[in-house]
């Protein structure tokens, strides 16, 4: 997997996020499926056969019952006429055994030009079927490709092309984000410059990598046991001067402020050494003379003219005013000199180098690696301001443990870098003292695993906050009702009523008539009259008892959510400690979907 690193990249990468995997339909239209031909000839063949055997039919009924009428005719008629049965009886054997010859020879003809079209309809079906089989892999292996491209993870790196700072993580997280980043850029045409400082080799499997592909590279590990090399070749007086004064300064647990006064006593000891190239062991017996601690005749390295000019170098009463600086410079380019030689350090020059990686050795005590990562970061300052380090395509410069450089050294060293056309990245083990003070001065920023919980809340904190809405109260209830009713009633009842009705009726009932033809009167009438009287007497008794009963039984249940408007971290400090230890969280101004969670797996690089 891992070689897949420096495989088809072509923008900086400092990881892989992840997208999910996206589910894409293509449309593509199936190959028709071919289809066997119809033997038409044979068909045709049958359709001839029916007719001629219906035709034959036919004329035979025709001829016989023509030459049974022309018989008759003939012999009535003509006796010419009965020749004709006979020319009719030849022609009905002609019908009856010439002409089916003639069709099966026909059909045999016509048997052979079918075979002859059904191998070629055959042979056109196969090439069909061959075609059809091709065209169908074709479409599969378009949709296997289509499926394969649609990657779950995606590369992801800043969109700056400034400074960038790493806070946290671990070693293995540090050589998979080198691993990622340094690859990319190296296969872009970058030139990569790592300062490892931590004694963890966190640049190997970056070093391992470019060196199984061939890249050119300059390793070199500080001190060497195979080498002993010789940081200060090719420095100046005066540069040699202020790397030893800032180095010793910084590496002091209570650093003093006259370092100005160290450097020109430096650089004035240097100056008095012209005869051989400058070394610490050199460099260490010139301070031992002039503390008056080294006899003429145990000069060492030193020729009899240095001796003598570092002797009048300084009047007494100066020399002793300088005495204790001198003794401090002297014990600590001692503790250098023990492990240092007079093998210059190559590596710092050279167009063609891909990848420059300095390392410190894991076993030299924690006093001598203070010394040399102070000496080796000053050391690189100075290479970069004379403009060692500079030259065509994008170059890079990755100091890996920035935690133990003191916040003006990274400032200024970050502002030689700009001047100079360099990127800087700074790897920064914890969030803490100068790292603190530094965080958001570049232009992108990536956190790894940060176990301390007050680092994480500060880089929570860095990262920013949101409005969120988040549930403040939830409220549950639950309820049941049961009610039971029995109801009991009777009823009872007597009724009685008595009525009585007299009634007199009485009718008169009169006409009179007069007549039209007789002049007389007429009269007619009736009368009635009569008495009627009723008397009724009803009674009666009801009783009625009904009994009622009800039950009712209910549940109730009641819940609600109340959401309150909260200004939260986007990202809470307990993700930050949670992180695996090759996964980041990546902060860009000038990326729109900032922050980013990402992984620098070199695992992730082939899903």
């Amino acid at each position: 997997m891992v070689e897949q690193a420096l495989a088809t990249v072509q923008t900086e990468q400092w990881g892989w996020e992840y997208r999910g995997r996206e589910v894409v339909v293509v449309e593509h239209e199936e190959p028709p499926v071919p289809v066997v031909p119809e033997p038409t000839g044979l068909a045709r063949l049958d359709a001839k056969r029916a007719t001629a055997l219906r035709t034959r039919s036919l004329l035979t009924w025709v001829v016989v019952g023509g030459g049974l009428l022309t018989a008759g005719v003939g012999l009535a008629a003509d006796p010419l006429l009965a020749l004709a049965p006979g020319a009719l009886t030849l022609g009905f054997a002609w019908l009856r055994w010439g002409r089916p010859e003639l069709l099966r020879r026909a059909t045999v003809r016509e048997h052979q030009l079918w075979l002859t079209a059904c191998s070629d309809s055959l042979a056109r079906f196969e090439t069909d079927v061959q075609t059809w089989w091709l065209d169908l892999n074709d479409q599969e292996r378009t949709r296997g490709q289509q499926a394969r491209a649609v990657r779950p993870w995606v590369p992801v790196g800043p969109a700056t092309k400034e400074r960038v700072d790493l806070y946290g993580g671990t070693a293995a997280g540090w050589r998979a984000a080198l691993l990622a980043m340094g690859s990319s850029l190296m296969s872009a045409g970058g030139r990569l410059t790592v300062l490892d400082l931590t004694q963890d080799a966190v640049a190997e499997p970056l070093r391992q990598l470019a060196e199984d592909h061939g890249a050119p590279i300059r390793s070199t590990v500080v001190p060497d046991e195979k080498r002993s090399l010789n940081l200060l070749a090719g420095l100046s007086a005066e540069e040699i001067g202020v790397v030893i004064a800032e180095a010793l300064r910084a590496a002091e647990a209570e650093p003093t402020e006259s370092r100005g006064v160290d450097a020109t006593l430096v650089q004035q000891v240097v100056e008095c050494l012209t005869e051989s190239p400058v070394t610490m062991g050199r460099l260490h017996l010139a301070l031992q003379v002039m503390l008056r601690q080294l006899p003429p005749g145990q000069r060492g390295d030193l020729t009899r003219a240095e001796y003598g000019t570092l002797t009048d170098l300084l009047s007494e009463a100066a020399r002793r005013t300088a005495e204790p600086r001198l003794f401090r410079l002297a014990s600590g380019i001692a503790r250098l000199a023990g492990v240092s030689g007079d093998v210059a350090m190559d590596g710092w020059d050279g167009e063609e180098i891909s990848l420059r990686v300095v390392q410190l050795a894991h076993r030299e005590s924690e006093l001598t690696a203070a010394l040399f990562r102070q000496l080796v970061f000053q050391v690189a300052m100075s290479r970069i301001q004379r403009g060692q380090m500079s030259g065509r395509g994008e170059r890079i410069v990755v100091i890996a443990g920035a935690d133990v450089l003191a916040r003006p050294d990274l400032e200024r060293f970050d502002s030689i870098c700009r001047r100079n056309g360099l990127r800087l990245v700074l790897l920064f083990s914890h969030l803490r003292d100068s790292a603190v003070e530094l965080l958001g001065g570049g232009d992108a920023v990536l956190f790894m695993r940060l176990g301390n919980a007050k680092e994480a809340e500060q880089a929570a904190t860095f990262i920013g906050r949101q409005h969120r809405l988040v549930a403040s109260q939830f409220t549950y209830s639950h309820g049941t009702t049961t009610s039971q009713s029995t109801s009991d009633s009777t009823s009872r009842g007597n009724s009685s009523s008595t009525s009585d009705s007299v009634g007199v009726q009485t009718s008169d009932s009169r006409q009179a008539t007069f007549g039209l033809l007789f002049s007389r009167r007429h009269r007619s009438g009736s009368k009635s009259s009569g008495e009627q009287s009723s008397s009724s007497t009803t009674g009666g008794s009801s009783w009625s008892e009904s009994t009622s009963t009800s039950a009712s039984k209910g549940t109730s249940e009641n819940t609600s959510v109340g959401y309150q408007r909260t200004y939260e971290y986007s990202i809470e400090p307990t993700v930050l400690q949670g992180l695996s230890p090759t996964a980041f969280i990546m902060v860009d101004p000038l990326d729109p979907a900032s922050p980013r969670l990402g992984d620098c797996d070199p695992r992730l690089g082939g899903t």
